[in-house]
């Protein structure tokens, strides 16, 4: 009689309570499981490969080798070798849903959606009411956004099993179409089937953000960091929670945690400027973004907000010059011709500024900044008025 465990991610098989039991193709399989046990995968091949090539087993155990074996070679990322096990194993039994699952799995992994699919919908066609097929095909329809027929997916693999993954994949699609209440209620359903499901933890928590429910988002990421506390992702869901729920020194205290932990990431350090910037605390703000051009020098938002900051703190000539240089990487930015106005304005170059407002209304002719700006400009110009910075 054959049986399987779990051991991680990986499946493998123990052949035990036949009367060949002491057969060394059995005992070869036995001892291949203990060395996964402690983690070497090599020994482990090398005995699976043993009762492979020597037929060690009865006929109807070696497609269970292959599959075996495959799993190893995927936990090893061999995609290659792991998806000729697992065609292997196929080939000895035609309807093996668990090789064409891993199969599936592994070409996921390289890349090969399509195969992957037809993976999938093979076990479908012929074990229909197998929740894993139906779950990772749901997970391929999400990914390419044919959502209707993700729902499909999900819901047929909830019809015939209690499956964790298939609520979250559900939750998934309903929080990207906007259906906030049932992305919580289908998470809350996957951790009660899975309590440790650290990804149902993590993306309620980003159902509860977009339903504005911060606290609970907070209470969420606190589990996830807890369980991972190296996750800068993590660590940056936090961080925009508390910035949404209005405390910017927690959010900034996981924003530089995250950025310990993803020091390259200019991203974080242009988030570390937003808060700082919005705290009024422009020298913080401008070092935050000067840190995050050195690694995206060519970032055009980056270079507007960190003008802003110059420009508060009455440095004009340098508020200028990262306006001039994300002009020429984004022209047709309404915002750049208008601050750049602004702080021509504060030196007193007022025609030159409402040349630049002008050119913010030809690209949006409605711009309420720019209009009340160059207003402005022109009664200063008119009445000798000196205007003051922003």
């Amino acid at each position: 009689m054959r049986r399987r465990i779990v051991i991680g991610t990986l499946l493998v098989g123990i052949l035990a309570g036949t009367a060949e039991a002491d057969n060394a193709g059995i005992g070869n399989v036995n001892l291949a499981i203990a060395e996964l046990h402690k983690g070497e995968t090599e020994p482990a091949l090398a005995l699976l490969t043993r009762v492979i090539e020597t037929q060690s087993v009865p006929p109807n155990e070696i497609p269970d080798v292959y599959y075996d074996r495959g799993n190893v070679y995927l936990t090893q990322r061999d995609y290659d070798r792991a998806i000729a096990d697992f065609t292997a194993a196929i080939g000895l039994r035609a309807r093996y849903s668990d090789a064409f699952i891993m199969r599936g799995s592994a070409r996921l992994k390289k890349g090969d959606t399509d195969g992957a699919a037809a993976d999938f919908k093979a076990v479908v066609e012929f074990d229909p009411a197998n929740a894993a097929a139906h779950t990772n095909l749901g997970n391929i329809y999400r990914a390419k956004g044919e959502n209707d027929q993700a729902l499909a997916e999900y819901d047929a693999a909830i019809l015939h099993e209690t499956d964790a993954a298939a609520y979250e994949g559900r939750a998934l699609v309903d929080l990207a179409s906007g259906k906030v209440d049932q992305a919580i209620a289908d998470s809350n359903e996957a951790l009660r089937l899975k309590p440790d499901y650290l990804e149902a933890t993590v993306n309620r928590g980003n159902a509860y953000m977009a339903a504005g429910k911060y606290n609970l988002a907070i209470a969420d990421f606190d589990i996830a960091i807890a369980a991972r506390p190296d996750d800068a992702d993590f660590l940056i869901d936090r961080a925009n929670a508390h910035a949404k729920a209005g405390d910017r020194d927690l959010a900034l205290a996981d924003y530089a945690a995250a950025a310990r932990q993803n020091a390259n990431d200019p991203s974080l350090y242009r988030t570390m400027g937003d808060t700082e910037l919005s705290k009024h605390n422009y020298t913080q703000a401008i070092a935050d973004y000067t840190i995050a051009l050195a690694g995206a020098p060519n970032d055009a938002a980056t270079l507007l907000n960190r003008g802003a900051a110059y420009a508060l703190q009455a440095q004009y000539a340098l508020a200028i010059a990262d306006y001039d240089t994300a002009l020429r990487l984004a022209p047709n930015d309404p915002r750049l011709y208008n601050n750049r106005g602004n702080a021509l304005a504060a030196q007193g170059k007022l025609d030159q500024a409402i040349a630049d407002y002008n050119a913010a209304l030809r690209i949006q002719p409605d711009n309420s900044d720019a209009l009340r700006n160059r207003a402005g400009a022109m009664e200063a110009k008119t009445t000798g008025r000196k205007i003051q910075g922003p």
